[in-house]
């Protein structure tokens, strides 16, 4: 009548082994996590001369086409050109020598017929073409910067299959809006700076 205990022992070595390749798992899944977290408070991977400039390029043609969709030339209504965010700064000290931070973004302010009205037809045409490519559309409800009141109207965003933030929101007066084409804080090699014939 021994084979009980042996039954028993067998269970017992199985439900170890168990245990110990489920600690296993999860190990190596915290160790992919931590060297993912790393790499996000890096900065991400650091791009060539030439993939920044494709970005650069994709980040300015994604925002030119939302200005064209929304019947406006986008040379006629540009805003600004900048290259500098907030948080696109190398606060850990992780960039070597030669190796920039820039955050190509610009900005439109398109004219949109039959003013607010205009706006919220814009708001639902954007949205119906962003989401018919497959991406995902958020938005947030507009306050006046002075009342701090809402305004009954509604910002949107997406982003490209490039990874460029796309968004509008009102302008400065009524049936003016504000599109925004922005590429991220990108590590890249070189310097960079926009040329005056971008």
């Amino acid at each position: 009548m021994t084979p009980i205990p042996s039954i028993a022992s067998a269970a017992r070595r199985r439900s170890r082994a168990l245990v110990l390749s489920v600690a296993g798992g999860v190990s190596v899944f915290l160790l992919l996590e931590l060297a993912a977290s790393c790499s996000a408070m890096e900065g991400g991977p650091v791009l060539s001369e030439e993939q920044f400039s494709a970005h650069v390029r994709d980040t300015q043609a994604a925002g030119e086409d939302t200005v064209r969709f929304l019947g406006s030339e986008p040379d006629s209504v540009i805003l600004q050109k900048s290259g500098v965010g907030v948080s696109c700064a190398d606060d850990l000290g992780v960039d070597g020598d030669g190796v920039s931070r820039d955050q190509p973004s610009i900005a439109w302010a398109p004219d949109l017929k039959d003013g607010d009205a205009g706006y919220r037809v814009a708001v639902e045409s954007l949205r119906t073409r962003w989401s018919e490519r497959g991406w995902k559309v958020t938005e947030e409800p507009v306050t006046d910067p002075v009342t701090g009141k809402a305004t009954g109207l509604r910002e949107i965003h997406t982003t490209d299959d490039h990874g460029v933030t796309l968004s509008l929101s009102p302008g400065r007066r009524s049936g003016e809006g504000r599109i925004v084409a922005d590429g991220g804080c990108v590590r890249h090699d070189g310097y960079w700076h926009w040329d005056t014939d971008d």
